[in-house]
């Protein structure tokens, strides 16, 4: 059984290194991988086998027989509860429909894919689904928004994650927004950008796309001539790729190059091409540009009879297209709710990861990255205090976990109100805290854990019992003692240690010796 299983896995593989290699082979290997997958009855095989099927059914513009196969992933990935492969699925179904023209259901599946992933964690899908929220968006005129998300991708990818995502299509999408809102010279400068990524990675696709929007900014800049060889380029690529989308939209661009010099029969040869292709595809929008166009060549060619048979295609596309507007007007509220909620989540999310939920103190992964800034911020002067709570243990074991949450509470209020506002409070783990107070020096390090100790001192109710907080800490300084803010912790950290080997209830200042 492995064996055989071991043989699908084969069968994968080949099925991706063919598509890396646009073979136009890879649907043999993943059809192969399906069948034998059935026999074995193997579920991940199945899944990963339709899966591939329809991103190359997806990659011909055969976008209807590409959701047959989606939907079936789909009910996979629910059956097995892999959340994973449901928010790989509905991010390709919603981008299947949206390739279709049916926004509505597009976001529905787009905003399940972004739930999951971010709920999840799943950085490489949160990365893609914004990327494809992103092309709605700018179709709905929501280019600020889309610019947003682009370049909060553009981030992540930089900062935590540079190989997630790739590079080169934010900087191509960023350039398509920005040709989009008319700033043809912030265009032109992520156009180039993404350019230089597709070359650096041979990516052919990539290569394809940046060719083609530098090809429409060049045009846009009246270059005409640099305009042609932009899309001559790109039309090799949509070739080399096999591609039928940019096929398609590249020969529109080319017909309109021809059409502008007055060079009519060239003009007609490019939009006879577009027109026989974009029949065999399921892109309405694209069917229509092609119509609209090929009704303008004919005019310039006097060619009657062809340009009735456009304008009636185009007609019948349109009217096609305006049944869904109801639809899209809907979805355009949809998407309104969606950046609204979106950036309600990222505040919620933020304050979820930086906060701990117990004391109101900040997490431990704010650090050291919290102090850093405040360096930043405040001057390269400060005190790190090394705060350890002595007497919980023995109010967890003598009154209960409960009592101890009470203590931890009751402490971070104290310790709250009585160090500076500026000062950061950190939950290092369980009752350990680390205080970073900006520009302090010995003399206001100590002054303030005084009064921290005298408050603390003072007995409180918890629960049913009056318990005072014992507290053992230690001050390490910036730069005295070390300007390696995690070096500083160390010091800090013994320092606590020798205080409590001291008698507890007290502090003690580094001391290298």
């Amino acid at each position: 059984m492995e064996e055989d299983r071991s043989v699908v896995e084969s069968l994968l593989e080949e099925c991706d290194r063919q598509t890396s290699q646009y073979t136009g082979k890879e649907m043999d290997y993943a059809k192969k991988a399906l069948e034998l997958s059935k026999t074995l009855q193997y579920d991940i095989g199945i899944y990963e086998s339709h899966f591939r099927i329809a991103r190359s059914l997806m990659s011909r513009s055969e976008n209807e027989e590409a959701i047959e196969h989606l939907d079936i992933c789909y009910a996979i990935a629910q059956t097995l509860g892999d959340i994973l492969r449901t928010a790989r699925t509905a991010n390709s179904l919603g981008i299947a429909y949206y390739n279709l023209g049916i926004t509505s259901k597009s976001l529905d599946y787009l905003l399940e894919a972004l739930d999951l992933s971010k709920n999840n964690s799943f950085i490489e899908v949160e990365c893609r689904v914004y990327n494809n929220i992103c092309s709605i968006l700018i179709e709905l005129g929501e280019y600020e928004t889309a610019i947003q998300y682009l370049f909060s991708i553009l981030a992540e990818c930089n900062l935590t994650h540079p190989s997630i995502f790739p590079i080169g299509i934010i900087y191509r999408n960023l350039a398509q927004t920005y040709y989009s809102m008319g700033k043809i010279d912030d265009a032109e400068y992520y156009g180039q950008l993404a350019m230089e990524e597709a070359v650096r990675d041979q990516n052919a696709q990539m290569l394809c796309e940046s060719h083609y929007i530098m090809g429409q900014i060049r045009a846009k800049q009246e270059s005409s001539q640099e305009a042609y060889f932009f899309l001559q380029k790109a039309l090799d690529y949509a070739v080399k790729t096999n591609n039928d989308y940019y096929l398609v939209q590249i020969r529109i661009d080319i017909s309109k190059h021809h059409a502008s010099r007055g060079e009519a029969e060239k003009a007609l040869l490019a939009i006879q091409e577009a027109y026989d292709l974009v029949l065999r595809l399921d892109y309405p929008v694209l069917k229509r540009s092609v119509f609209h166009t090929m009704a303008e060549i004919c005019k310039l060619n006097h060619n009657k009879e062809m340009l009735i048979h456009a304008l009636t295609l185009y007609m019948e596309v349109t009217k096609s297209l305006e049944a869904e507007n109801v639809k899209r007007q809907q979805s355009y509220i949809k998407a309104q709710l969606m950046v609204f909620n979106l950036k309600k989540d990222n505040e919620r999310l933020r304050v979820e990861i930086e906060r701990d939920p117990l004391t109101g103190c900040l997490s431990s992964r704010t650090f050291p990255d919290r102090i850093s800034q405040a360096l930043t911020t405040y001057g390269s002067q400060g005190a790190l205090i090394f705060l350890d709570i002595d007497n919980l243990k023995i109010v967890n074991d003598s009154y209960g976990h409960d009592t101890g949450d009470a203590l931890l509470k009751s402490f971070a209020q104290d310790l709250m109100a009585v160090m500076p506002p500026e000062a950061l409070k950190i939950r290092i783990a369980g009752d350990e805290f680390l205080v970073f107070m900006p520009r302090a020096g010995r003399k206001e390090a100590t002054e303030a854990l005084d009064k921290l100790l005298q408050t603390l001192a003072k007995p409180r109710l918890i629960g049913i019992a009056m318990i005072p907080v014992l507290l053992s800490a230690g001050i390490a300084l910036y730069p005295e003692h070390s300007s390696d803010i995690l070096n500083l912790r160390k010091m800090a950290d013994a320092a606590m240690y020798s205080a409590k080997q001291a008698g507890r209830g007290i502090y003690r200042i580094y001391n290298a010796s």
